[in-house]
Parts: structure tokens; sequence; C-alpha cells
């Protein structure tokens, strides 16, 4: 019985001390001062003018904008919007982890913060 409770808190001991896996590198997060229509009415604006097509599903803080499903899109990607009070998160995530970011894409996100 005693073993047991050794090997317990071993287990509990090396699952604390292992190391945590921090943001995906596949991602980015931006902060922006203006608010989900603002940033929204600009990325959309970009991602017409360079015929890349994304939707919109809002929710009660914010969205998230996709291309995933876009005919002859090249990478999806996530880009999900919340607010954070006088400030909106912003965070571009390939939607694959095996897929880099496309930097005209990370540019268009940057141009609209």
């Amino acid at each position: 019985m005693n073993q047991v409770g050794i090997v317990t808190l071993i287990s509990v001991a090396a699952l604390a001390a292992a190391p945590v896996a921090d943001a995906r590198a596949d991602a980015v997060t931006f902060e922006t001062s203006k608010t989900v229509a603002e940033f929204g009415g600009c990325f959309v604006g970009a991602q017409d003018r360079a015929a890349r097509p994304w939707a919109f599903v809002p929710k009660g803080d914010g969205g998230t904008f996709s291309n995933v499903g876009a005919h002859g899109a090249r990478g999806l990607y996530y880009l999900a919007i919340s607010d954070r009070g006088a400030v909106r998160q912003v965070r571009l995530e390939a939607a694959s982890a095996s897929s880099p970011l496309d930097r005209a894409i990370a540019r268009a996100v940057d141009q609209c913060i």
C-alpha cells in the first residue's frame, strides 16, 4: 500500500515537471483598438481585393473568419477576433498544424490592426 502511494507521488511529480507546449508555431496573435466591425471591414476589403474568399461567423464577443471550404483556397486558416474590453485580440491560425502561415494573410491582418 505504501508503494502505491510512492508511485502515485512520483507520477504526479513527473507530470508537473513535464514541459508544457507553447502556443502553436503556426499561429500569431495581435491586439487592436479597432472595433470588430472596423477590423472586419478592413480585413474583408483586403481579402476581396486579393480575390481570397473568407466567411465570418459572429459570436457574442467577436467572431471567426475562415477560408476553410472556399473554392481555390491554397492555405486554410482561422482568424478569431475576441473583444477584451478596450482592445480586441486577433488570432490567426493555420487550420492544419503542419501548414505554415501565409505571409500575405499575416500582412493583411497586421495592416488592419
